[in-house]
C-alpha cells in the first residue's frame, strides 16, 4: 500500500475515533447526571411531598418528582427505619437512637444538592430494639431544590 494512502486511512480512522468517543462519553455522562435517577417508586417506599413530615418510624431515602407533588423536586420517598446502617437524604432530623456516621453523595437525593446530599446513619450500640421516630437529632430543611433526580409515581 502506498504511503500517502496509508497515512490518509490512518488519519480518517483516528479522526472518527476522536469524534465518536467523546460523543459516547458525553451521552453516558448525560444519561447518568441529567436523566432520571433510579425510580424510587419501584422500591418499597411511599411518597410524600416536600415540607410534609414523614410518619413516625419512617425516613426520607430519595427525592424527585411526582404528579402528586406540584413542582420540580418536591416528592420525597420514605421508607421504614430499619437496620444498623442506612443511607438517608440530608437536611432532615436524625432518628432517635441513630447517629451520623458520615456524609455521602447519592443520585437518589440530588434534589437536596449535587454533593454531600445524604447521611450514612448507624444505630447507636444497644438501641436497635426500638429505633423510634425521626424527631431527635440534627435538623435541616426538607425541601431545597438544587440538581435533579428521578420521578416517582404517586401513592
Amino acid at each position: 500500500m502506498p504511503s500517502p494512502l496509508k497515512s490518509l486511512l490512518i488519519f480518517i480512522a483516528v479522526f472518527f475515533l476522536f469524534i465518536t468517543l467523546p460523543a459516547q462519553a458525553q451521552q453516558q455522562y448525560m444519561g447518568q447526571n441529567q436523566g432520571p435517577a433510579p425510580t424510587p417508586s419501584e422500591a418499597s417506599g411511599q411518597t410524600i411531598c416536600a415540607g410534609n413530615i414523614p410518619p413516625e418510624g419512617t425516613i426520607i431515602t430519595a427525592t424527585g418528582n411526582s404528579v402528586d407533588c406540584g413542582g420540580s423536586c418536591r416528592a420525597r420517598q420514605i421508607e421504614p427505619l430499619h437496620g444498623h446502617i442506612m443511607v438517608i437524604c440530608a437536611q432532615q432530623p436524625i432518628p432517635d437512637n441513630y447517629e451520623i456516621q458520615s456524609l455521602t453523595t447519592t443520585p437518589a437525593c440530588n434534589c437536596i444538592g449535587e454533593e454531600d446530599n445524604a447521611y450514612v446513619i448507624r444505630a447507636i450500640t444497644g438501641t436497635l430494639t426500638n429505633p423510634g421516630a425521626a424527631h431527635g437529632g440534627q435538623q435541616g430543611g426538607a425541601g431545597s431544590s438544587a440538581g435533579s433526580s428521578g420521578s416517582f409515581g404517586g401513592h
